[in-house]
């Protein structure tokens, strides 16, 4: 496989993983702000769109943090195209 393609392998498999895991953090924060919130109806809608937010950039968060992981921990460095990793600078010509 190429480069190019284990890149996309890897994209795919990641977001899914992110689109449930941002599934799995919306549905936690929900039940917690209906147990804290339960008598309160206005403070339960607030919550509930809080929770929403919070998940989303709880979920890019260790999603970047998975990522750096992985690549890290499998090194996959010389896998992938260069989205994940840092590009090293070639020299200029004069």
């Amino acid at each position: 496989m190429t480069k190019k393609q284990n890149t996309f392998i890897f994209i795919l498999v990641g977001t899914l993983v992110s689109v449930l895991m941002t599934l799995i953090l919306i549905v936690v924060f929900w039940f917690l702000v209906a147990l804290i919130f339960k008598n309160n109806e206005s403070a339960l809608s607030i919550g509930v769109s809080l929770s929403i937010i919070a998940a989303l950039f709880l979920s890019m968060f260790i999603y970047q943090k998975l990522v750096i992981w992985a690549v890290g921990k499998f090194r996959l460095e010389d896998k992938l195209d260069p989205i994940f990793t840092k590009k090293t600078k070639k020299p200029k010509d004069y």
